[in-house]
């Protein structure tokens, strides 16, 4: 009896080999398990982290797509003939007596009805000449710039700032109005028809000088003029936009108008400039 009593108490006691007492193997069971909890949260977060960066990258890369496809897009347009040839006016929307620039204080007024108009073109003629506001958008802009910064009229008016070719004056001391010869011309400015002189560039045309009313210590000159069909003459009151002054000169047949590179025709014109009394 005692010889067994005392196998089975040595069976109770720690087994030889079995290693670490049996709490301690359930703590470092629950340990092992933690540590695979961990990783496993880790991971998760880690795989959230990999899906959140996937989707900034393509919001980042559709951002980018959509800036490219707008600056081809406008280059493509300016590159199909938007700025080359473009209506200078909208004329459904646009009176006779349309203001095209402004220049010490006088507004000035297309001389040829916006149906008409070819082309609105900005150049030097000289130092004497006074720089005039122009209306409208330029589109001798960059695309992007004509874009973002285009000034808008009812009007829709466009103009070039065309290239100086070597003359002084300020770039916008003079404009080519364009249209086809033998169009009317009208008075751009409520004033007095002061002069009516050749012009030397063409023969058979004139120049018309007018002092405005909005500024009698200034000059309007329009050049390029026939004066067939003219119901002005010197010291004649003239409405802007309303009294004819005369006809368009097809000055394409004896000059190269630099005007043609831009508007695609021949490029006749009558020209418009500002400048200060003698």
């Amino acid at each position: 009896m005692r010889g067994g009593q005392l196998q089975r108490t040595q069976h109770v006691g720690r087994r030889p080999g079995s290693g670490r007492p049996p709490h301690l193997r359930v703590v470092e069971r629950g340990g092992a398990a933690e540590a695979r909890r961990r990783a496993r949260l880790r991971e998760r977060r880690l795989r959230r982290m990999a899906v959140y960066r996937r989707r900034r990258m393509a919001a980042a890369a559709g951002a980018v797509l959509a800036l490219v496809v707008v600056v081809l897009a406008v280059f493509a347009q300016a590159a199909s003939g938007v700025s080359r040839g473009a209506v200078p006016v909208d004329p459904g929307n646009a009176a006779p007596d349309t203001v095209v620039a402004e220049a010490a204080g006088v507004s000035i007024f297309s001389p040829i009805r916006p149906a008409d108009l070819t082309g609105l073109g900005y150049h030097p003629e000289g130092e004497s000449l006074l720089p005039m506001e122009p209306r409208g958008k330029n589109l001798s802009l960059n695309p992007l710039f004509r874009l973002f910064f285009g000034e808008s009229t009812p009007e829709r008016l466009r103009f070039y700032v065309m290239d100086g070719a070597g003359r002084e004056g300020p770039d916008t001391g003079a404009l080519d109005v364009g249209a086809p010869a033998g169009t009317p011309v009208y008075s751009p400015v409520t004033g007095t028809v002061i002069s009516i002189r050749p012009d030397p560039m063409v023969e058979g045309a004139n120049v018309v000088e007018i002092q405005p009313k909005a500024n009698p210590d200034v000059r309007v000159a329009v050049s390029l003029v026939e004066s067939e069909g003219s119901d002005a003459g010197v010291k004649s009151p003239v409405t802007a936009g309303m009294t004819r002054i005369g006809s368009v000169a097809d000055s394409a047949e004896v000059l190269d108008p630099q005007l043609s590179s831009y508007t695609g025709d021949a490029g006749n014109h009558v020209t418009v400039s500002v400048f200060p009394e003698d």
